[in-house]
């Protein structure tokens, strides 16, 4: 019972971590492509001086697009923890500065009003568009288009809301981000040792049917000549798109299931070997029993049919338990977890294989034990 609800949850958790890691990626927009600075993880190494900073700045973005005519949108992205505040209620939200086109590049649809343009990107106008969740913690629900909220104490209009995107998994929910015009966030949100083209990412579309890794080898030869990289020094930059973070999530999940696989096995063994015992037990307290059947005619061979087949029926029973089992805390672990619960037929038509299997090989020994039995000592004894 224990190891194939293991089997079953393991399975689970592996599938919905996947279904929950691709539902994020594709939140991020599809085919879409980011670079930032490799110092970007190493933020505490640049604040104490151990690492030297690297700036990505508009200069690098139209470099790229300059000479990557495969390239359909791209924009920067300055983006910060900020304050939003409206009658008293506050959040701490992400805050991305970008383009106007930047709504292609992740895919985002307006629910409720509209983008801001490139009108109000050129004139810094202080407007901004809310992610869908981002609303409902300030507005309730009121409609927020039109209202002014306060940004860094700074007044902005919100022009839209943005429709809500899944989000399983991970501590960046894009429903909680809120968009600006760059030129409006370099206003507002510019830290102090900050330049005013500079940017905390890059994200660009390529056109459909673009070959993603020749134009990522083209980009990141691009970016090393701009940065003045010599041959064998690393890249000052990272470029990641959603095939790479999706490969290194399936690999992740795939740790999960192998970890929880070889928990399950284990629990397996245990059991497996807890039903030869039992049989082993059942084989002594029976020994008239099986001596009565063989003093009448009873053959070696239906006496350790009759006790392979009691193995198997114990292992089957507690195999469809499991399963039982496995489903309920499978519901159960997707809700608590918030991961989508996927159910699939496969681990339990597998899981059910193995019990027959378990129940063959491990009654197999009790069974052997009881036919060879001599009916005269076996009647005799008490």
């Amino acid at each position: 019972m224990i190891g194939i609800a293991s089997i079953i949850v393991t399975f689970s958790i592996g599938r919905g971590a996947e279904e929950a890691i691709t539902s994020s990626i594709l939140g991020m927009g599809e085919d879409t492509i980011y670079i930032m600075p490799a110092e970007f993880m190493k933020r505490g190494a640049i604040r104490s001086g151990i690492a030297q900073r690297v700036r990505l700045t508009t200069k690098e973005m139209k470099t790229i697009k300059k000479n990557s005519p495969e390239i359909k949108e791209i924009s920067p992205m300055q983006m910060s923890i900020q304050q939003l505040e409206y009658k008293g209620k506050i959040a701490q939200e992400t805050v991305i500065g970008c383009y106007p086109n930047m709504i292609n590049i992740n895919d985002n649809v307006v629910e409720k009003g509209h983008f801001f343009n490139d009108y109000h990107l050129q004139n810094r106008s202080n407007v901004i568009v809310l992610g869908n969740k981002v609303a409902k913690k300030l507005f309730n629900s009121e409609d927020p288009v039109g209202k002014v909220i306060l940004l860094n104490r700074q007044p902005c209009v919100v022009l839209g809301v943005l429709e809500h995107k899944p989000h399983h998994w991970g501590p960046r929910d894009p429903n909680d981000h809120a968009y600006l015009p760059f030129t409006v966030s370099k206003k507002i949100c510019r830290a102090p040792d900050e330049t005013e083209d500079e940017a905390t990412m890059v994200g660009m579309k390529p056109y459909a049917g673009v070959n993603s890794e020749i134009l990522l080898r083209k980009i990141k030869n691009i970016l090393r000549f701009s940065y003045g990289t010599k041959p064998g020094e690393e890249d000052k930059f990272t470029i990641f798109d959603q095939e790479s973070i999706e490969e290194v999530a399936r690999d992740a999940a795939g740790v999960i299931k192998l970890f929880g696989l070889i928990a399950a096995a284990i629990s397996l063994l245990v059991g497996s070997i807890g039903v030869m015992n039992i049989m082993l037990v059942s084989v002594k307290e029976r020994t008239k029993e099986i001596g009565l059947r063989m003093a009448i005619g009873a053959t070696q061979g239906s006496i350790r049919r009759q006790f392979l087949i009691e193995a198997v029926t114990l292992c089957l029973f507690g195999g469809l338990i499991g399963v039982g089992l496995g489903l309920l805390a499978q519901i159960g672990i997707g809700k608590m977890a918030n991961l989508p619960v996927v159910i699939e037929t496969m681990p339990m038509v597998i899981s059910l294989i193995v019990t027959v299997l378990i129940g063959v090989l491990f009654g197999y020994y009790p069974a052997h034990q009881a036919s060879k039995l001599n009916p005269v000592d076996a009647l005799l004894q008490r």
